[in-house]
């Protein structure tokens, strides 16, 4: 949490405190949060872990504290491609420490010198593009600089160049704050190296307060850029770009190119174990390749034994028990983050969810329809807007597919909002595979009895969200990632 307290003539402080937050509702740490007065005109940048700033002498405010011994000019070029120079004046010699910080609180390059005084160059060179902040600390205060380096240099550094005997016009009262000011507030985090910005906060501050600021929920690698709630407590989540699909000759899990992709034929014969077949996307329930205890766990098993499906060996569990990787999300996906344990298996509660229970702004959830020449569901994100595309009979289970005729280049542009097809590619029961193109069925994690597990399956004419079906029969697979 990062706290600044903004001192008034005679008043108490306004104090204004910062938390972050994701889209979901669930909180984040931040590295920093920059602060600027629009009616005042003056800025300034609170890094972790130096994240108090208390400025309370009487009738001084900002500008006095940060600025009364020395004052910075504006940056030039600003943005820059590679260097950039920034003025600093001083009223009197000083010790002045240096320091070059992204915005994402790193410190990429720092330099202390003795300065006499009049004005001086500080000049910036920045090897990678982005915001970054000059900050100058004095024994009589600090002050920073904002600048936004727009290309690619050799190094990160920071020098003087010293001797200008010139002097900076500077402007009336800087950094006072008055109650009712324009303030704008704007936090940053590093997420996997890159630098992320929240929502920006512009409000007229009269008082003390705590101000969230928001960071959009980043699309994981692999999936599909839309959310969608799965539960009364508000947890989102994102789908996977495809259907999952197993190479045997390789070993490697992947989601397919797209949505309405399918691998198996209507009245294939894959061989036993998928002997004729190299991809697998039609899997018994639990065959995630994992040796969790069931006696078939190969995602290419294809005894009709439901004994052989249990997860962990037990009848009772569900696939998302024990140690988790009895479910096929456990598994690195190559082209979904490629690390274990990102994605898993909707339950079926969390499926039913989905297809009924979730208010959206527009109201609907799901539509039958016809991709291409492809046969299915589509799912829509919570904030799909009917304005997008016009779906016909939406939320209704007992319509035909070809209800809602959609072509290959119309669904490029559906896609875009965050739309979900899952189409009808069939079952597998053994090594026979039957009814692709007419129905489709898709494992959830959720253990049924002895013999079954639920699922959700695709009719020409019926939507069934928590059918049970017997757990050696070889269905889809849809993954997903949880929003955080």
């Amino acid at each position: 949490m990062l706290l600044i307290a903004l001192s008034v003539q005679a008043q108490e402080a306004v104090t204004v405190k910062f938390t972050a937050a994701t889209e979901t509702g669930g909180y984040v740490p931040f590295t920093s949060v920059m602060v600027t007065d629009l009616t005042q005109g003056w800025m300034t940048i609170l890094n972790y872990p130096d994240t108090v700033l208390v400025l309370s002498q009487p009738n001084v405010g900002v500008g006095a504290w940060q600025g009364q011994n020395f004052n910075f000019g504006a940056a030039f070029p600003n943005p820059f491609k590679d260097e950039t120079c920034v003025p600093i004046e001083l009223s009197e010699a000083s010790d002045v420490s240096l320091q070059v910080i992204r915005a994402d609180g790193k410190v990429v390059a720092a330099r202390d010198v003795r300065l006499d005084s009049g004005l001086h160059d500080v000049m910036v060179r920045l090897s990678t593009p982005g915001m970054a902040f000059l900050r100058a600390v004095t024994p009589y205060g600090s002050s920073v600089a904002r600048l936004v380096c727009m290309g690619n240099g050799d190094v990160d550094d920071v020098s003087v160049d010293s001797g200008r005997g010139s002097t900076l016009k500077r402007g009336d009262n800087p950094g006072v704050f008055e109650p009712g000011d324009l303030m704008r507030y704007e936090a940053f985090r590093s997420v996997s190296g890159t630098t992320i910005h929240s929502t920006v906060v512009e409000q007229a501050q009269y008082m003390s307060e705590t101000v969230t600021l928001f960071f959009a929920v980043e699309t994981p690698e692999g999936a599909i850029d839309g959310l969608f709630t799965i539960n009364d407590e508000g947890g989102k989540v994102f789908f996977s770009m495809g259907n999952l699909q197993y190479n045997k000759n390789s070993g490697v899990w992947s989601f397919m190119e797209h949505q309405y992709d399918m691998v198996e034929l209507l009245g294939q014969d894959v061989g036993e174990d998928y002997a004729d077949q190299n991809i697998v996307s039609l899997f018994g329930w639990g065959t995630s390749g994992y040796n969790h205890g069931a006696h078939c766990y190969q995602p290419w098993n294809t005894t009709q034994s439901y004994e052989d499906y249990h997860a962990y060996g037990n009848h009772n569990f569900n696939l998302d028990d024990q140690t988790g990787q009895a479910d096929w999300g456990y598994n690195a996906i190559a082209n979904g983050g490629n690390t274990e344990h990102l994605w898993r298996t909707l339950t079926t509660e969390e499926w039913n969810y989905v297809f009924e229970t979730r208010d959206t702004p527009s109201g609907i959830r799901f539509a039958k329809a016809q991709v291409g020449n492809v046969n299915g569901v589509i799912l829509l994100p919570d904030d799909w807007s009917g304005s997008y595309f016009s779906l016909n009979f939406p939320n209704t289970t007992n319509v035909y597919y070809e209800n809602n005729p959609i072509s290959f280049e119309q669904w490029d542009i559906i896609e875009q909002y965050g739309a979900v097809f899952l189409p009808a590619a069939g079952y597998r029961l053994g090594t026979e595979v039957l009814n692709t193109g007419s129905s489709g069925h898709y494992w959830s994690s959720s253990n049924y009895n002895e013999s079954r597990a639920n699922c959700v399956s695709i009719f020409d004419s019926g939507l069934y969200p928590q059918a049970i079906d017997f757990k050696y029969n070889g269905f889809s697979v849809r993954l997903v990632q949880v929003a955080h």
